[in-house]
């Protein structure tokens, strides 16, 4: 089943035992915990304090491997996304992310952090669905959400960090979770993750605003409500976690629907995109590469699918994946015939001539597509790892400088970074690069060894050395958070 086997139980329970050390508390019930959703409602909670703790909380998930950081889904959830946040007048810096469990689950966390289950975008059956729910949390955010709650918690940032990421680590085993939650939460940490009925009524009703404003169905809400609420009664005690911290009923989805029922009836279709999304998560999900070939075969043949593009697109993941390249260059090139202005296609096909060790090839590729979109994050990440195999490494780090000041800060993008400094003979600043990548992993301890060595390499300039010392004291900073606490 996708993604089950995705935490590192070992590093899940040295996460708890910690936290058992670290969390002041009364006992509170496993019964009794949901899942957070954590704002602030003015008060003396920073925005810069709200980000920390949201981060936090990634690189704890991170650090266990609950996060699938794939360039192009990722592109995806932001764009739709920003879609649904660009008509609203907030100000409020938005972040999505993708949780490698088939559980079905969405959340919103401190400073605009989204977190959506792959099990919850294969649940749903249109983009409208989809979008319902991230603008369900986005509202959850824009209103600013359990904030008193949160302002009268004692906790450090990395104490409450850890609490937050362990309970959503935990919701993905049950035993885990209750065993674990029943011993470190603690009642005045309860206290301000609590969901109450005014929030749920009010994230809907903004919400659906934010589906009509973006120009998608309003029903799109109600609609992955009812859903849920049909198949519950199949889980038994297993319900998933979206109905337990978002409880639905019918009185709930009737008001969603009533309030869908005001605006007008806007029929929409979802876009290539979201089923590429969707077919995607199917491939990275499967680890038996032959039974993923037969499957998209046989798809194909009988015409069994939804959308025949995105399908089509599976087979040439699926080839290139049993290393059937030149079968799953003909299908990149139908694809490319058929819709030439997708990014995915282009990056399959790129993709598919790196694997094949066609490096003249697969830059000729990112050129082209870089013409019709110059400075696209998602390609230039594709582009650089083919860079790299293919030895062009001025070039490779000329796009990484770039990227790292203007892109969303992910493991990924410093290892790069990283890969192309050492092999530029730029010691200090690969390790640099590499205190980062592990910092947003989780390890914090291993980006301080990094910062360390950097910081032995002789002959290195003031300035640098300046940085490395600055991150490395607010690395141990956080470390003597957590060991005070």
């Amino acid at each position: 089943m996708l993604y089950n086997k995705i935490i590192d139980l070992p590093m899940l329970y040295r996460l708890l035992i910690s936290l058992c050390f670290f969390l002041f508390s009364s006992l509170a019930t496993a019964n009794n915990i949901v899942l957070p959703d954590i704002g602030d409602n003015a008060g003396n909670i920073s925005p810069a304090e709200e980000y920390r703790t949201g981060e936090a909380v990634i690189r704890n998930i991170r650090r266990a491997g609950g996060v699938l950081d794939d360039p192009l889904i990722q592109g995806y959830l932001n764009e739709l996304g920003y879609r649904l946040v660009a008509p609203s007048e907030t100000q409020q810096v938005f972040h999505f992310f993708l949780i490698k469990d088939t559980s079905i689950n969405a959340f919103a966390l401190p400073g605009g952090f989204i977190g959506i289950n792959a099990g919850l975008i294969l649940a749903t059956k249109s983009e409208s669905e989809l979008a319902g729910v991230m603008a369900h949390e986005i509202a959850h955010i824009t209103q600013r959400h359990h904030a008193r709650q949160y302002e009268q918690g004692e906790n450090s940032v990395p104490i409450l960090a850890a609490l937050i990421a362990a309970m959503v680590l935990g919701s993905q085993d049950s035993d885990i979770g209750q065993a674990a939650l029943a011993t470190v939460a603690a009642d005045s940490a309860q206290q301000q993750i609590n969901f109450t009925r005014t929030n749920e009524k009010e994230a809907d009703r903004i919400g659906i605003k934010l589906l009509i404003n973006a120009e998608f169905n309003p029903h799109g809400m109600a609609t992955f409500f009812d859903t849920m609420d049909k198949q519950s009664r199949f889980y038994g005690d297993s319900i998933p976690e979206f109905l337990r911290s978002h409880p639905v009923n019918p009185a709930r989805i009737a008001d969603a629907r009533h309030r869908a029922s005001q605006y007008p009836n806007v029929l929409t279709t979802s876009s290539i995109t979201y089923h590429l999304l969707r077919t995607r998560l199917e491939v990275l999900a499967s680890d038996d590469k032959t039974a993923l070939l037969n499957r998209f075969a046989s798809k194909l043949k009988e015409g069994n699918y939804q959308n025949k593009e995105a399908t089509r697109y599976g087979y040439a993941l699926a080839l290139k994946a049993n290393k059937k390249y030149e079968k799953a260059l003909s299908q990149a090139r139908i694809l490319l015939k058929n819709n030439p202005e997708v990014i995915a296609y282009h990056i399959l096909k790129a993709q598919i001539e790196t694997s094949a060790k066609k490096y003249t090839a697969a830059i000729k590729t990112f050129k082209q597509i870089l013409t019709l979109y110059p400075g696209n994050s998602t390609i230039n990440l594709f582009y650089v790892e083919t860079l790299l195999k293919a030895n062009k490494i001025k070039l490779a780090h000329e796009i990484m400088q770039t990227q790292v000041t203007t892109s969303t800060k992910t493991p990924q993008l410093y290892r790069l970074l990283a890969e192309t400094q050492a092999k530029l003979n730029k010691p200090a600043n690969s390790h640099q690069s590499l205190a980062e990548y592990y910092y947003l992993l989780g390890q914090t301890h291993d980006a301080i060894k990094q910062l360390e060595i950097g910081l032995k390499i002789p002959k290195i300039d003031f300035y640098l050395t300046n940085r490395l010392e600055a991150r490395l004291k607010e690395f141990k900073e956080e470390l003597h958070q957590l060991r005070s606490n």
